[in-house]
């Protein structure tokens, strides 16, 4: 459980499993068939898998999103929020953990910290702030005063702190996922708060359910191009 005792076969074989199921589940939430909760299913589906394969905390972070997801499908959207919160906090815990016990980053970096370079920390920073600030002045304040607004730039600030955290990890697959993240969540705010999205609903779950696959897939080792080399 949790990546721990887990034979090879399981390690190659799983995710494979899991990523077919997963695309099936997307493709089926975009079909016209009515299924409560649907939306949630590709989620539960890698969340279900990650105990088996996974660290505990990209595990939690992905139980968490299911959460969310079957949250939003029942109209909580506040419930939508604190799960989702919770996930990305999860993510925070999963990546600050790589940042400081990754060996193998250690060992590109010649035996250093992984990350080395404060310039280059600080221009993502800056990055992420930008996106913060957007966010805030664009999205946030449209929302309803009081709590709805306060959960609401509340989220923001985690989300970006996730962001953040995933691309000091000189990882691309990490990196693609979290901006994924951000745009599909972006959309959500806007399109709730400041106006109408065309085709919203493309828009916010493709990038969503891509950058879900890709944590799982990231933080279970699996090569893509490795796998396909076998075949």
């Amino acid at each position: 459980m949790f990546g721990k005792n887990v034979s090879e076969r399981e390690k190659s074989l799983l995710p494979v499993v899991a990523a077919a199921i997963y695309a099936a589940a997307v493709l089926l939430y975009f079909l016209p068939v009515d299924i409560p909760y649907k939306i949630s299913v590709p989620t539960v589906v890698i969340a279900a898998v990650s105990l088996r394969i996974l660290p505990w905390q990209m595990s939690f972070a992905l139980i968490a999103s299911a959460l969310g997801d079957i949250s939003g499908a029942a109209g909580s959207f506040m419930g939508q929020v604190e799960f989702f919160s919770v996930a990305h906090l999860f993510l925070i815990m999963f990546f600050v953990h790589r940042w400081f016990h990754d060996r193998a980053a250690f060992a590109r970096a010649g035996g250093h910290h992984p990350e080395t370079k404060p310039a280059r920390i600080i221009v993502l920073a800056a990055i992420v702030l930008g996106i913060l600030v957007f966010a805030m002045i664009r999205i946030v304040s449209d929302a309803p005063a009081g709590i709805v607004r306060g959960c609401v730039a509340m989220y923001a600030v985690i989300i970006c702190m996730m962001l953040f955290c995933a691309l000091v990890q000189r990882s691309r697959v990490y990196a693609a996922a979290a901006f994924l993240f951000v745009f599909s969540d972006a959309v959500i705010g806007w399109n709730a708060f400041v106006g109408q999205v065309r085709g919203e609903k493309y828009l916010i779950m493709l990038p969503y359910y891509a950058a879900q696959l890709m944590f799982f897939l990231r933080a279970a080792h699996f090569n893509v191009c490795g796998f396909l080399k076998k075949k």
